[in-house]
């Protein structure tokens, strides 16, 4: 079963009365009887070290990407790939497969990243 609900204005009450007792009599608080207040006691808490600064992130410069044209099938497997500037040999191609082959093929735009370049200090 549940503990019974404190009534917590009165325990404040009382927690009053007993801080007024003490400082109205100090006196008797040197003796060795001393007044125990009911409630629960509090350590005290550390003060935390100064909080550290956060350094802000580098931020990553996006991907370099490559355009080119790329032949696909219906079921989207590329057939054939062709640099940006060779739009013609790309349509040339899809009109051949479409004619050598009974499926369908189409054109569409593919983006690869360009392989990373990494400087040499030495050059500049």
């Amino acid at each position: 079963m549940a503990g019974r609900i404190l009534n917590r204005r009165e325990l404040r009450r009382q927690s009053d009365q007993a801080e007024q007792a003490e400082q109205t009599a100090p006196a008797e608080a040197d003796t060795d009887t001393a007044v125990v207040t009911p409630g629960k006691k509090t350590k005290a808490k550390a003060k935390a070290a100064t909080p550290r600064a956060k350094k802000p992130r580098k931020k990553k410069a996006p991907a370099r990407l490559c355009a080119r044209w790329g032949v696909f099938d219906a079921s989207m497997k590329q057939v054939a790939i062709f640099d940006y500037n060779q739009r013609a040999e790309a349509d040339q191609k899809v009109v051949d497969l479409s004619a050598k082959n009974n499926g369908v093929f189409f054109l569409q735009i593919v983006k690869e990243p360009l392989p990373e370049v990494e400087e040499d200090p030495a050059t500049d």
